[in-house]
């Protein structure tokens, strides 16, 4: 495994040739809304996440550890994923944006954290673009992104500067989505366990 952490264009430019932005972006397309509610946002989450390992060949191995959702197997790096719609760039004109997504929360009222307890890398994804900001550049005096702490989570307050692009919307162009009911699938395997189980309290499936 490599020892020496790249900087964060040289790990963007890996991402840019490891993850397959065609086929993350109609994914996450397809899903589109439907998992925009109260008790569906995890399960986005969750595809979104994982989605990643399987369109990076497993290069990123989801371990959704506190702080880091992904180990490279190719480099040793933690990687922590936050997704936001139109996080990066604006809907329509496609300008870049800076960024503030949520990274750790249950902090209580430290005002501090330990540097370890930051992942080597975030990727930072939308519907149709993905960018990495590293940890050297968020805790480096000189870079403007700063982490912001708040009573009960650590905000990244980053700006667009210092998020080097994996892949922008232009490269990925008109999506023809796929027909997903990711619900309806869901309530059917609900069903299908409920209706598995006996009177015995045996699975009869």
């Amino acid at each position: 495994m490599v020892s020496d952490v790249p900087s964060a264009e040289q790990y963007a430019s890996q991402m840019a040739e490891s993850i397959n932005k065609q086929r993350y972006a109609t994914l996450v397309q397809s899903v589109g809304d439907q998992l925009n509610g109260r008790k569906d946002r995890f399960d986005k989450s969750d595809i979104i996440e994982r989605c990643l390992e399987v369109y990076s060949d497993e290069r990123l191995k989801w371990v959704d550890d506190k702080g880091r959702d992904f180990v490279d197997t190719e480099t040793g790096f933690d990687v922590e994923f936050k997704y936001e719609k139109d996080m990066i760039f604006t809907n329509v004109r496609r300008d870049p944006r800076d960024p503030n997504p949520r990274l750790i929360n249950n902090l209580g009222e430290k005002n501090e954290i330990d540097h370890n307890e930051l992942a080597d890398f975030f990727l930072l994804g939308q519907q149709d673009s993905m960018g990495v900001i590293s940890k050297d550049t968020i805790i480096d005096d000189i870079a403007r992104s700063k982490l912001k702490f708040d009573a009960d989570v650590v905000h990244g307050d980053f700006y667009s500067e210092d998020i080097k692009i994996v892949f922008e919307p232009d490269e990925i162009g008109k999506i023809q989505t796929v027909d997903v009911n990711y619900k309806k699938r869901k309530m059917e395997m609900q069903m299908s366990l409920i209706e598995s189980i006996s009177e015995s309290g045996t699975n009869d499936r």
